[in-house]
């Protein structure tokens, strides 16, 4: 069996009563135990000697639970103070352990080279967007000519296509006028031939019609120049078509140098027209070359955005150096990381400073004492004779080994009214109020057992010692809430050692009640 422990500084509310010291009470309640014991061992039978144990009744009352223990004095809001910019410590005009107020500087920088750096990133950050806007401007430039030769060469492609239109008319009216004129050539040779056999069947129908009239013709010869006759119409009639055929040589040799005139003109043409070709097609491809494509474009603007986010940086930074360091709000310098002169990289913690308005105590406790902790339960707080009022604010979620060793867990109770007095780091007294309740089962502490079961209390019934398992509520130091396991008026031994066993029979002997 083991005897339960507690560490709570309680008290149970008790009716005024009078100045009685508590020395002369126990001396006299411990007086009559033995009395009584010595009275029952001397004139009870040897074998009928049963041992005497102390016995209360278990009543109602009412319990108030605290806890008292102690923690180290400690801020709630730290903050630790890192380095906005890569640049060079100026002052610290601050001191471990000093007190500061919001606004007040805590570290300064030397903004020389600070502000070199920001001077020469605009100065890229101009020669970026210079360079960056001439070159758009020329692709521009090259796009409006591109525009333009384009146009320019549609036009004199259509001239061009025109103009090779007329000489290809030019030199089909010269080819048919070579033809007109070996045609006329054979048309004319045509002519002397049918001429010459006109006249050569006029000779015969002479030579006939002279015949007939000296002596006449035979059948045969007038048939001959019947015959005669019609052929000289039917070659009439066909040198007649045939000199309509024949053109003049001079005409059509004036024909021919009118075209090759004009062919020479409108080649002439076409080769103006083809040297302007060449000259819009070159401006073309030039301007073409000139045009930036839509990549180049936006790595030209990627250039420019990346020198202004360079000097915004920049500028940024020297704003930030220049400012320098300064409290959020009123507190004291727990830590100092930096000094002067040396160079301190973005991230690089500087300075800590911990709130002096918003303190509290940080205490350890034992998952014994944890399950009776609730958030918001008042406390009260001293530190070097004065008092404060608190709560608690919060309970850790990890368990942290303790100096002796068991798992301790860190609560904090925020302090309603710090003042100047408190210092970080010290230790101070801490009493938190667990809870009251009223009208409820209650035995001595003393009372209270535990083994491998649970809680349990010996109780006497008809002499005999009788174990009952029991759940326990609020405790203070002297008494114990029994929620169940027994009731009101149930006698129990409030001192158990190892002789007290369930089922043996004994005498009890109540502890009374001092008097008032």
């Amino acid at each position: 069996m083991f005897q339960r422990k507690g560490n709570m500084k309680t008290f149970k509310e008790k009716k005024p009563k009078k100045k009685i010291k508590k020395s002369k009470i126990v001396i006299l309640a411990v007086v009559f135990v033995i009395v009584v014991r010595i009275v029952a061992g001397v004139f009870a039978p040897k074998e009928e000697f049963r041992p005497m144990v102390d016995t209360a009744d278990a009543v109602k009352g009412t319990i108030v639970s605290t806890l008292d223990t102690s923690g180290k004095i400690a801020s709630e809001l730290t903050r630790v103070y890192a380095s906005p910019v890569d640049a060079q410590v100026g002052e610290i005009p601050v001191a471990l352990g000093e007190s500061v107020e919001r606004g007040d500087f805590l570290l300064t920088y030397d903004t020389v080279s600070l502000q070199k750096n920001y001077d020469i990133a605009q100065l890229q950050a101009m020669a970026e967007d210079a360079t960056g806007n001439d070159t758009l401007a020329k692709s521009n430039e090259s796009a409006r000519d591109l525009a333009v030769s384009s146009s320019e060469i549609q036009t004199i492609q259509g001239q061009i296509d025109a103009l090779n239109a007329e000489i290809n008319s030019l030199q089909a009216q010269a080819t048919q006028n070579e033809l007109d004129t070996n045609n006329n050539t054979a048309a004319s040779e045509e002519v002397s031939r049918l001429q010459a056999e006109t006249e050569s069947i006029e000779a015969q129908i002479s030579a006939l019609e002279t015949k007939k009239e000296q002596g006449g013709l035979t059948e045969k010869e007038k048939e001959s120049l019947k015959n005669l006759k019609e052929k000289r119409k039917s070659k009439r009639d066909s040198l007649a078509a045939k000199k309509k055929t024949v053109r003049s040589s001079a005409e059509l040799a004036n024909n021919m140098t009118n075209i090759q005139a004009q062919l020479s003109q409108k080649n002439s043409q076409l080769s103006e027209l083809q040297s302007k070709m060449a000259e819009a097609e070159s401006k073309k491809a030039s301007s073409e070359s000139g045009i930036l494509s839509e990549a180049a474009k936006a790595n030209i603007s990627y250039s420019q955005q990346a020198s202004r986010l360079t000097l915004e940086k920049s500028a940024d930074n020297l704003s930030r150096a220049k400012a320098g360091v300064t409290a959020d709000f009123d507190g004291i310098v727990t830590e100092i990381q930096a000094s002067a002169g040396t160079m301190a990289t973005e991230g690089t913690p500087l300075i800590t400073l911990a709130s002096a308005r918003d303190m509290c105590v940080e205490a350890s406790v034992s998952k014994y004492n944890l399950a009776d902790i609730q958030i918001g339960q008042t406390a009260s707080i001293e530190f070097q004779d004065k008092q404060y009022t608190g709560s608690v604010q919060k309970i850790s979620k990890i368990a942290q080994q303790g100096e002796s060793g068991s798992a301790m867990v860190t609560v904090k109770v925020h302090i309603d009214n710090p003042d100047d007095s408190l210092i970080l780091g010290l230790d101070a007294k801490v009493n938190i109020d667990l809870g009251t309740v009223e009208d409820v089962v209650t035995v001595p502490v003393s009372a209270v057992n535990s083994d491998t079961q649970g809680d349990f209390i010996y109780t006497v019934e008809d002499g005999i010692v009788v174990k009952k398992y029991v759940t326990t509520g609020l405790s203070s130091k002297e008494e114990m809430e029994i929620k169940s396991g027994i009731e009101e008026g149930e006698k129990i031994i409030i001192t158990v050692d190892s002789s007290i066993m369930e089922g043996m029979e004994v005498i009890d002997a109540p502890v009374p009640e001092p008097t008032e």
